[in-house]
């Protein structure tokens, strides 16, 4: 579907000097670059599926409350222009955010050096500080039913069906470990990015801005904590290096105090790569997502596979190396 254009840049006030242009990565939205009268702007178009929730506006409107909140902290993030003193717009049923561009770009495995796995966990525990709480309600845990999805995929996607199949008893496991594991973990929560991994961080040389700001929450901070710390060391290449891990557990150590919480319950809590998993596979059967997405569901739910396999298999050196830390 294309969008508005000639609408969506009259409604922030710009003039199209070009076709918008795509940008790459992200997996649930799209993002094009700008070029206007006024300057040069990114734009994020929301996935219509997503906006068709009925909490979607609300956990945007809270988003962008704490947004505000690390604005003025002054933490390196890329927030949302307002437009007529809103953030979240919308032309002709598509809901958008407006950005100032800033020409940077993702970090590739190759680009990973010590210095700035340390930054981000230093950058990660100032804004877990910024806003915190005592809270007891419990996490949400994951519940998804593998055998029902391996049985829809079954007559329509036969490869799928036996990746699928083949990783039940993992699955099972992982998901039965991680429900444990949220009950075990800190009750004390705090504003969370809930999705700062490789992707969200765009560089210039060592400056950076952090992206994919429609994901704050408040959340457990030992779990994202934990969580980042994997994926910035090459969890999610499947190439751990241990040298990056320490880099980023130092640097959210030196900004802010450890999670107090064993080891296991921090690596067993995540469970958002089987969230992904279900997300994707939901994709590809076309439960509440858009057809078109069915290709992207495909190939992401290959990654998931192979991410859950492989933290399933460096979970033993993982939390012998951080014991010895200690």
């Amino acid at each position: 579907m294309t969008p508005p254009w000639d609408q969506l840049a009259e409604r922030c006030g710009l003039t199209l000097t070009a076709p918008p242009r795509p940008l790459s990565g992200g997996f649930l939205h799209r993002m094009f670059a700008l070029e206007t009268r006024q300057g040069r702007f990114a734009v994020k178009l929301l996935n219509p599926a997503i906006m068709r929730r009925p909490d979607a506006l609300d956990s945007y409107r809270r988003a962008e409350a704490l947004e505000s909140r690390l604005e003025d902290a002054g933490l390196p993030i890329l927030p949302a222009l307002r437009v007529k003193g809103s953030k979240l717009q919308e032309v002709d049923g598509q809901y958008f955010y407006l950005f100032d561009y800033f020409d940077g770009h993702s970090l590739q495995p190759g680009e990973l050096t010590p210095a700035r796995t340390e930054a981000i966990g230093r950058t990660l525990a100032a804004l877990h500080a910024v806003h915190r709480l005592p809270d007891t309600t419990p996490l949400p845990k994951p519940d998804n039913d593998w055998p029902r999805y391996a049985a829809l995929l079954s007559p329509q996607e036969p490869a799928l069906h036996a990746q699928l199949t083949g990783a039940l008893p993992l699955l099972t496991a992982l998901e039965q470990r991680a429900r444990e594991a949220l009950d075990r973990l800190p009750p004390l929560r705090a504003i969370c990015h809930g999705d700062m991994d490789c992707k969200n961080v765009l560089w210039q040389g060592d400056t950076f801005r952090i992206i994919d700001l429609e994901c704050l929450d408040y959340g457990s901070p030992a779990l994202e904590m934990m969580q980042l710390a994997l994926c910035w060391s090459g969890l999610e290449t499947c190439q751990l290096d241990f040298a990056l891990l320490d880099a980023f557990l130092d640097g959210y150590g030196a900004a802010g105090s450890l999670p107090a919480a064993d080891w296991a319950t921090l690596y067993d809590s995540d469970a958002t790569m089987l969230e992904w998993l279900a997300y994707n596979l939901r994709r590809v059967l076309g439960i509440g997502c858009d057809p078109g997405e069915r290709e992207l569901g495909r190939a992401q739910c290959g990654y998931a596979l192979r991410r859950l396999r492989y933290a399933a298999e460096v979970r033993d050196a993982v939390l012998t190396h951080c014991a010895a830390r200690t």
